[in-house]
């Protein structure tokens, strides 16, 4: 039998990696973390779902264990689930969501994480690259009505499971999780995380950030997304820590429910704390309070100070991408105050920390060396925590793990701290995020922070267009306080840039498109510029 062009590049990555073949001391699959933990934890409490009808529910970590089971044999007995199936599913911070994360897992079969809210031709385009046997949500889960959706059973009414059941047994290199990686459109590629993938990722999020047993989590970013479901669902698991899921973010029900399940962490965006920033008018973090963590979308150094002087607690940036499973750095925690505001509060970008356990970052130069302290380059991982593959797409990943690094596409550069001689990432942007202008190359994202420094605006995304003349322009949209001129904001950004690369052109935009987690929906914004392009002037009357 000969091996699948899938097969050729999984087995060409794993052996361009052979420092990293070698098995971590970890669980190496997360049905046999959930086992582990219900045995020795069983009665701890391990998530408490915060529904928006504002009652909560408490799982412990043996209850997990259970109704996953019956999850579990449901699946096997009305799907005809069988070990290697595909089933997709569209999760929400909700209990049957989780708990057939967990029991699709434990009857041996790979799932498929769809956002509910995707247009139905991407959930069709992705379900049937990857032959989904089913495509589940929950009842409550506002979705497109023309997906052949089958709707999640409550498990606590399931009948009960046989303790003793195990369920198959499972290859930690085997598909676990599928995700699409960022993008409006039904072309995003599929990533394929193993078993071993996320178990390592949740033992580097133990260690990394000290959880452990009677640490409170506190999540609200949605579980359909990687960060989601591999730090609020898996990293709590792997601690015995108790997580606390929020439906989503609230700007006026998060300070309470902060305040009153007093978490050590929190997971985040920027866009949250920034709406906390404004609207939290009298701020006062439980004792037991720690840090954010902050990921999915560049964080400021002035909300990152804002945060540290307003608050008085320390927000923590953390980089990752879907192909590398979550978390490939993070600020260390217990960094001292100066070491902290060299890093994270004085200079114009926030560091993104610096490798978590299980796998290695490094800024590499064009020719594959590794680029000196202060020196741009790609940002690149290697280690346990990275993707197998593509699926179904062998040129995307054999240009993705060239030279047996994975190659992000994100630029940065190293700075060697001199206290503890760590080496800390800081990103400048993305490699696909320029424009060329005159011959200059233009960071699009450093254009954004640019913008989004000017106080009078809130939000601010940039992309290109076409010239005859100049190769390409840069467009902004432009999210800004009543009465803001083109000319003021032309003027701010003259302090930072070349007045022959400054935007054209100014579209006013009640809101920037990004994701829940805060990047940029870079498509759909094209979209709306280019029909802004359409619009008349104002003032103007139509042509005939």
């Amino acid at each position: 039998m000969h091996a699948t062009p899938d097969e050729d590049h999984r087995l060409a990555h794993r052996c361009a990696e052979r420092e990293f073949t070698d098995r971590l001391p970890v669980h190496p699959t997360i049905p046999e973390l959930l086992a582990h933990r219900a045995d020795l934890d069983g009665s701890a409490p391990y998530l408490t779902f915060h529904g928006a009808d504002r009652a909560a529910t408490t799982l412990s970590y043996r209850g997990t264990l259970r109704l996953s089971r019956r999850l579990a044999a449901w699946a096997v007995r009305d799907l005809g689930a069988r070990p290697g199936d595909v089933l997709a599913l569209a999760p929400t911070n909700e209990l049957r969501s989780v708990i057939a994360v967990f029991g699709l897992l434990l009857a041996g079969c790979s799932v498929l994480s769809v956002n509910p809210a995707d247009p139905a031709a991407r959930i069709a385009q992705q379900t049937e690259a990857l032959g989904a046997t089913a495509v589940l949500r929950a009842p409550d889960t506002t979705a497109d009505a023309s997906v052949p959706w089958t709707l999640l059973p409550d498990p606590r009414e399931l009948p009960a499971a046989d303790d003793a059941w195990t369920g198959p047994a499972l290859d930690p290199g085997a598909d676990a999780l599928y995700f699409g990686t960022s993008g409006s459109t039904a072309a995003a590629k599929l990533v394929a995380q193993s078993h071993y993938n996320g178990a390592v990722n949740a033992e580097a999020l133990r260690r990394h950030h000290g959880l452990g047993p009677g640490d409170r989590f506190l999540g609200c970013l949605p579980v359909h997304h990687v960060n989601g479901m591999h730090f609020t669902l898996f990293g709590t698991l792997a601690a015995g820590a108790h997580g606390i899921l929020l439906p989503g973010f609230d700007p006026f029900r998060y300070p309470r429910l902060l305040t009153a399940y007093r978490p050590r962490i929190a997971s985040v965006v920027p866009s949250i704390l920034e709406t906390l920033l404004e609207t939290w008018r009298s701020p006062q973090l439980p004792a037991e309070f720690e840090y954010f963590v902050s990921a999915a979308a560049p964080l400021s150094a002035s909300t990152a100070r804002a945060v540290h002087d307003r608050w008085g607690v320390r927000v923590l940036q953390g980089y990752g991408l879907t192909e590398t499973t979550n978390f490939s750095t993070t600020m260390p925690r217990g960094l001292s105050d100066a070491v902290y505001r060299a890093l994270m509060l004085d200079g114009d970008l926030p560091s993104v920390g610096t490798a978590l356990y299980g796998n290695e970052v490094a800024v590499l130069r064009a020719d594959g060396a590794r680029a000196e302290p202060g020196e741009t380059g790609e940002i690149c991982m290697r280690g346990h925590n990275v993707m197998s593959r593509y699926q179904g797409n062998p040129e995307a990943t054999a240009e993705a793990f060239a030279g047996g690094w994975f190659h992000s596409q994100d630029l940065g550069y190293e700075v060697v701290e001199p206290e503890s001689g760590l080496r800390f990432v800081v990103i400048t942007g993305r490699a696909k995020n320029i424009a060329k202008v005159r011959g200059e190359t233009v960071s699009l994202e450093e254009m954004e922070r640019a913008l989004k420094a000017f106080p009078p605006v809130r939000d601010a995304a940039c992309a290109t267009a076409p010239d005859r003349f100049l190769g390409e322009v840069v467009v902004a949209a432009v999210a800004v306080a009543d009465g803001t001129t083109d000319e003021a904001l032309r003027e701010h950004l003259g302090h930072s840039f070349d007045p022959a690369v400054l935007p054209v052109r100014f579209v006013r935009m009640p809101a920037v498109p990004r994701t829940a987690t805060g990047k940029v929906i870079r498509p759909r914004l094209r979209e709306l510029l280019a029909a802004a392009d359409e619009r008349p002037a104002a003032g103007t009357a139509p042509q005939p």
